[in-house]
């Protein structure tokens, strides 16, 4: 090879790789983020949003790229897989469950972001009471992107069809259930529960009714002077004789028994699908009216919503659903991960993710936006919104091993293992034990 080669070789060489005008630095000088959430990987929001969310990112970050692997999609595998793997600095930021931050807080696993927050301009834009579940100890924790209450929807069609009323209590939607299974021959089932063990949708409607039945007292009180225990065996078999009384009827029950022990995979398509009446449900829903013709008819033109039927020896209660946006405490890069949770939850894009999927914002500013009403969503985040004055926050503890005996508990009830006060009992004493264990 000729002198006169080696020399062009050489300086592509030094343009390629070297100095602060070569070709390959300007590609390292990008420097990349993570982000994982359910929603972007489980379709709760539409691929173009996501699409759109992606092109507007690169402006609004300039010099960083935003891996597109959002995560293993469920709530319970995205939780798992952070607790493993953290500490390897991935992702930097993550979007979750208000009962997902205690036990990253209890593992230092994320970042506190009050100075962050306090030095932001529109930290002032922010609703407090979204922002209050997320102290823990003091400290910030989390941003609200999104809240709600659980509430009903129900067939408004179906109910004016048959001349149904709205049930207001458990005996009334039992009945009421019961009724719409018969009357349609079973092509649509009159209620739908989550059953699931490990899934997040079937622990927030176990509390809601628990929240029921103890008359909003929490489960739990944690204080400095540790986790006081507040659950009764009375209050217990109350709730467990709710899912026993659901899938009991004869050759009309409330809810499908084929559909024992599965959650919100089956709830919300199941619904959008005709297959029941009623469930319990937060204002996501919205976002699978994109899925078919059917399930945009259902949602827009024959969906109303109500309150959560409750005991009749209760109250009116819900759970206080708040999603945070939350930094890795081992993000390599934690000013850009500031910078990525910040455009999460700005204005523009807190409204365009929450029109797009349902839900109610936690900012003032973004839930003054048009678009909104132009998206033909008000009445839909209303009938959520109404029901924020009777729900309750969960308890800053580590909710995993609770939820997971609460959800056994109804297991036994469904299957008929054990009767509503036997898994009482036992609902019970593994919750003594996993608190004498330390576990909360």
């Amino acid at each position: 090879m000729s002198k006169r080669k080696w020399i062009f070789i050489g300086l592509s060489v030094v343009l390629l790789t070297g100095g602060p005008f070569g070709l390959l630095c300007d590609v390292k000088a990008e420097k990349t983020l993570s982000f994982w959430n359910m929603p972007f990987v489980t379709q709760e929001v539409s691929p173009e949003y996501i699409s759109n969310w992606e092109k507007d990112i690169k402006n609004a970050l300039p010099g960083y790229k935003v891996d597109n692997f959002y995560g293993p999609g469920k709530y319970k595998d995205q939780r798992d897989k952070f607790l493993l793997q953290a500490k390897s600095a991935t992702p930097d930021v993550i979007e979750g469950l208000l009962e997902d931050t205690a036990v990253y807080v209890q593992k230092g696993l994320i970042e506190p972001l009050d100075s962050y927050f306090k030095s932001w301009p529109e930290s002032d834009q922010f609703i407090e009471s979204t922002l209050a579940p997320l102290r823990i100890n003091g400290k910030l924790y989390g941003l609200p992107y999104n809240t709600n209450a659980r509430a009903m929807v129900y067939r408004k069609d179906i109910f004016e069809k048959h001349d149904l009323s709205i049930p207001q209590t458990w005996d009334e939607l039992i009945r009421t259930a019961r009724k719409i299974t018969e009357l349609t021959a079973k092509k649509t089932y009159g209620f739908f529960v989550c059953t699931e063990v490990g899934d997040p949708r079937a622990a927030q409607e176990f509390i809601s009714w628990y929240y029921q039945v103890s008359k909003k007292k929490n489960l739990f009180d944690v204080s400095s002077g540790g986790i006081a225990f507040n659950g009764t065996v009375e209050e217990f078999e109350k709730v467990l004789t709710l899912y026993d009384e659901l899938f009991k009827g004869g050759d009309f029950p409330a809810c499908d028994l084929n559909v024992r022990g599965t959650g919100w995979p089956v709830e919300d398509p199941g619904y959008v699908a005709g297959k029941w009446a009623m469930a319990p449900m937060g204002p996501w829903l919205w976002g699978r009216r994109t899925e078919s013709p059917a399930a945009q008819d259902i949602l827009e033109n024959k969906t109303a919503i109500t309150r959560l039927p409750y005991s009749p020896d209760g109250v009116a209660a819900t759970y206080l659903e708040v999603k945070p946006i939350m930094m890795n405490a081992y993000s390599k890069d934690k000013a850009g991960a500031w910078e990525l949770i910040k455009y999460i939850v700005s204005k523009e894009k807190m409204a365009g993710w929450l029109v797009d999927s349902g839900g109610i914002p936690s900012r003032k500013d973004s839930a003054e936006m048009d678009v909104f009403e132009k998206a033909g969503i008000k009445w839909w985040m209303k009938g959520f919104a109404n029901e924020l004055p009777i729900s309750v926050t969960m308890a800053p503890i580590n909710w995993g091993p609770v939820s997971e005996a609460n959800l056994r508990a109804v297991n036994y009830v469904i299957y008929d293992k054990k009767t509503p006060l036997e898994a009482a009992e036992w609902l019970y004493n593994r919750i003594m034990e996993l608190k004498n264990n330390n576990e909360l």
